[in-house]
């Protein structure tokens, strides 16, 4: 069946995006368009690869939430931490993941830190890119966890926060809640940002929750929440950087929802037939990197070479790794039993 179709509140709707409030130079622009177009040309490319048969294991895609993953990583300092998956490629490869090592996981090859063991779903590299390791397919029980980095920066005294990344449906287990309550109550650095994009898997929200948004759950923590349109990348960075800001100042956790749409289905085994065509065509009109090209083209000013250079340099990333990705070892069978303990 197809499920009713509801736009935005009319408050949180915009027609055209405002970097009003940023301090972003022409270089900042182009950093994450980099980031967003990289990010959709994987993306498609992944989506292809899938089909061919090329992916070990499943493919669960974040376009049309670009800007969230984005805006977001914009925002971290040196030694903050946060866990993502696939959805938020963006994120990623803003901070400087690079494409190839992306991909050769996802082809389940012999490549660090997990050599085969993850695939692509779940990247983890703490040192280099502040990623924290994967912990199960609960997203919601990333929150306990993010709690618990959270509560080291307190107690070591580290400026830094933790950013949980986590999908609408993941607020709906108990982990969730008893996360947040632990973060709440030792006013740990926390800030959960809830990707909204309508479904959790199939089931859409008002089938999956007593609340009309996620956000209404934060009182119950005594926390501050706020939601905003997530396909605003200028948006996404001025309602993430309040919460970060008041998590890192030591006042405790916080709570952003922003409101997206999926525009693949969960994962690419799902054709998502229940999204009606009106939201799609909807939410095709609000697509972020479409609002924000606009943006760049129009009042950004941004010189449209260098625009279209970074069209052709993620092109070029994507072919290069898939070559690379093809081209590597798969993990030798005898290594199954290496790294299942840290060594001494």
């Amino acid at each position: 069946m197809r499920y009713p179709f509801k736009p935005l509140p009319p408050e949180l709707d915009v027609a055209a995006i405002d970097p009003e409030g940023l301090s972003l130079t022409e270089e900042d622009l182009l950093r994450m368009y980099r980031a967003m177009r990289l990010a959709r040309t994987f993306e498609t490319r992944l989506a292809a690869l899938y089909r061919q048969g090329k992916i070990i294991g499943a493919v669960y895609l974040g376009t049309g939430q670009e800007a969230i993953a984005t805006g977001v990583a914009s925002l971290m300092k040196k030694g903050d931490i946060f866990n993502t998956v696939s959805r938020d490629l963006a994120s990623w490869f803003y901070r400087g993941v690079e494409p190839r090592h992306v991909l050769a996981r996802w082809f389940g090859k012999d490549v660090p830190p997990s050599h085969g063991r993850d695939l692509g779903l779940f990247l983890a590299d703490l040192p280099q890119y502040g990623i924290a390791p994967f912990h199960n397919g609960s997203m919601a029980s990333w929150i306990p966890s993010g709690a618990g980095f959270a509560l080291a920066f307190k107690m070591k005294r580290q400026p830094n926060v933790y950013i949980a990344f986590t999908g609408d449906g993941a607020t709906s287990p108990g982990d969730f809640y008893e996360g947040l309550s632990l973060a709440a109550i030792h006013k740990l650095p926390l800030v959960v940002i809830v990707e909204n994009n309508q479904f959790a898997y199939s089931t859409p929200i008002d089938k999956q929750m007593p609340v009309a948004k996620v956000s209404d759950r934060a009182p119950a923590f005594n926390i501050e929440s706020v939601v905003a349109f997530g396909n605003d990348l200028f948006g996404v960075i001025r309602t993430a950087r309040k919460a970060i800001e008041h998590a890192r100042s030591g006042r405790g956790p916080a709570l952003v929802e922003f409101l997206t749409f999926r525009v693949r289905g969960h994962g690419e085994h799902d054709d998502a037939s229940y999204v009606s065509e009106e939201g799609r065509r909807y939410w095709e009109a609000r697509d972020p990197l479409k609002l924000y090209l606009e943006y760049l083209r129009g009042k950004g000013g941004v010189d449209p070479t260098k625009i279209e250079a970074v069209d052709v340099e993620c092109t070029v990333l994507v072919d290069e790794a898939v070559r690379y990705a093809n081209d590597l070892p798969m993990p030798r069978p005898e290594t199954v039993t290496d790294r299942l303990f840290a060594p001494r």
